[in-house]
């Protein structure tokens, strides 16, 4: 599990293209995405001409649109304190079915439509205070819909892929780990010691006792010895981030080792993106292997 040179700049490059790669097939995914739900809106709104109480109720995730056709766009969190919530992404994530939900849109329904009507950006609906011939209203109506798809989903690009690359990050180490013949634990709670876990079995995003309760990414017990490994996914786009990362697993690593009702456990780092060799000293000295991700076979000298 070499730490040279060539790796950091290997596994820069891997990041980048990963990022670059999926970050266009989940922007037009948004794009797509919230284009359908811009039509719902525009239906029920009658192209937001009259944006009314029942338009939201009609169906919540309109809201997202809404949100975004206002000058200036606003945050979910910042628009559902508007409204007494912390954040508005319930109702906007899928459609309100359940009645309680609906009761409660239902009650804020008549302020939300009040809002975005006083602060709708008219310059970008420009049939509401123009005059446009059939063939001109067309063409504003597509522009509208892309300049507020687009909007939103650069923002939830970006949110997504951080979602998406955990999860995929730690996909990639799951199908590792199927390779070298281990199987998923049904375990649930806490683990407060080694045999918690049978042997030959993972779980994933579970919590680990050691000085105080922190969680691992994934959890393996592994054949040969029994030992626990404790394996923290860390992807990093901006070299600055690394910093954070590298210490969040630094603190776990040592809280582990810790507890000795979990005996002496493997704690190991999956890495990628842009880390620098300060980063990989410190991660070494806090007592973690490090696993590059551009090469997870490298879980084979772990877990054999």
């Amino acid at each position: 599990m070499s730490d040279a040179p060539s790796d950091i700049a290997r596994s820069r490059e891997y990041e980048m293209k990963t990022y670059v790669n999926s970050m266009h097939a989940i922007y037009e995914n948004a794009v797509l995405q919230n284009g359908e739900i811009f039509d719902i809106a525009s239906a029920e709104t009658k192209a937001f001409t009259e944006i009314s109480p029942a338009a939201i109720t009609a169906d919540s995730r309109i809201i997202r649109i809404l949100r975004y056709c206002l000058a200036p766009s606003i945050s979910q969190m910042k628009f559902g304190q508007l409204f007494g919530l912390s954040t508005i992404e319930s109702f906007e994530r899928d459609k309100v079915v359940v009645r309680s939900k609906l009761e409660e849109l239902e009650r804020l329904a008549p302020r939300i439509a009040e809002f975005v009507n006083q602060h709708l950006d008219r310059s970008r609906f420009v049939w509401l205070v123009d005059t446009l011939t059939a063939e001109c209203r067309t063409l504003a109506n597509s522009y509208a819909k892309k300049w507020t798809c687009s909007l939103i989903a650069d923002q939830n690009a970006q949110t997504e892929y951080r979602n998406w690359r955990k999860t995929q990050q730690e996909a990639a180490i799951e199908q590792q780990l199927i390779s070298l013949g281990y199987i998923k634990s049904t375990f649930c709670g806490q683990v407060e010691q080694r045999t918690d876990i049978n042997l030959g079995e993972y779980s994933k995003e579970r919590k680990v006792r050691g000085g105080t309760s922190q969680k691992a990414d994934v959890i393996v017990r592994r054949k040969r010895d029994g030992q626990l490994v404790l394996i923290e996914a860390k992807a990093v786009g901006v070299q600055l981030d690394a910093f954070k990362r590298v210490k969040e697993c630094c603190d776990k690593a040592r809280d582990w080792k810790s507890n000795e009702q979990l005996g002496e456990v493997v704690v190991v780092a999956v890495i990628a993106g842009f880390f620098v060799e300060q980063n990989l000293h410190a991660l070494k000295n806090a007592g973690a292997v490090i696993v590059w991700e551009h090469r997870l076979t490298d879980f084979e000298e772990v877990l054999r």
